[in-house]
């Protein structure tokens, strides 16, 4: 049974006792408890992913969890393509462009290329800056901009009304490629879930719900402009 909660009523400490080499473990209470209420601890802001490794559970609608992807130019230019955005670079970026992925850490002789979608951001920072310089058609304007601007989703359009347009409408394409890699669709999973299913098969379809889901929200808030 899980007693993970991101609102916990109670903590786990550490104690050394100086008459006794061990390590004490308790836990205690935050607040005052009724009889038989149930202990919640804070396993951490993990991901699904972590919490199904690690503690065998999966949290629904589960606000740090992610879907983590590899940059990848061809797919995102499928996705670009896709939705109608017209002459998508991301394959072949200018010198200019290639200059600023490097910057983000997207391009170079060491680059850290996964990049991740939804939690605490619709899209990672390193990724929304990387689809809005890969997209704009300006090369005198986006240098001009710092990289904290362009990672923000918060700064609106740095590069232009038509380039957020653009950028957005190619996460909302990257999306359904990444549900199309998905073996069912959620109303599956759920009626997987109503016939009834083992343990370990159920925490697999739910852990699958979640991430669908999660790329549906990402959609939606997307389509909205973030």
């Amino acid at each position: 049974m899980c007693n993970h909660s991101f609102s916990p009523n109670a903590r786990i400490v550490q104690e050394q006792d100086t008459g006794n080499v061990k390590m004490q473990v308790k836990v205690v209470a935050e607040m005052p408890l009724k009889e038989d209420e149930p202990l919640l601890l804070n396993y951490g802001r993990l991901s699904n992913d972590f919490f199904l490794l690690d503690y065998g559970f999966v949290i629904h609608s589960n606000p740090y969890d992610c879907i983590e992807l590899k940059y990848n130019g061809a797919l995102l230019d499928a996705a670009s393509m896709a939705a109608g955005v017209s002459s998508p670079n991301f394959s072949a970026p200018a010198p200019w462009q290639e200059l600023i992925l490097s910057q983000l850490n997207l391009a170079g002789e060491a680059p850290d290329l996964k990049v991740t979608i939804g939690g605490q951001e619709i899209v990672e920072g390193r990724l929304l800056a990387a689809m809005r310089v890969l997209l704009a058609n300006d090369m005198e304007t986006a240098p001009n901009y710092d990289l904290n601007t362009l990672k923000s989703l918060s700064a609106e359009a740095p590069l232009g009304v038509a380039n957020d347009i653009a950028v957005f409408r190619t996460l909302i394409a990257l999306c359904v490629i990444a549900l199309g890699h998905f073996p069912t669709k959620i109303t599956d999973d759920v009626s997987l879930l109503e016939q009834g299913v083992s343990g370990s098969n159920e925490l697999a379809i739910q852990f699958r719900i979640q991430k669908k889901s999660l790329i549906v929200d990402v959609m939606r808030e997307s389509s909205q402009g973030g």
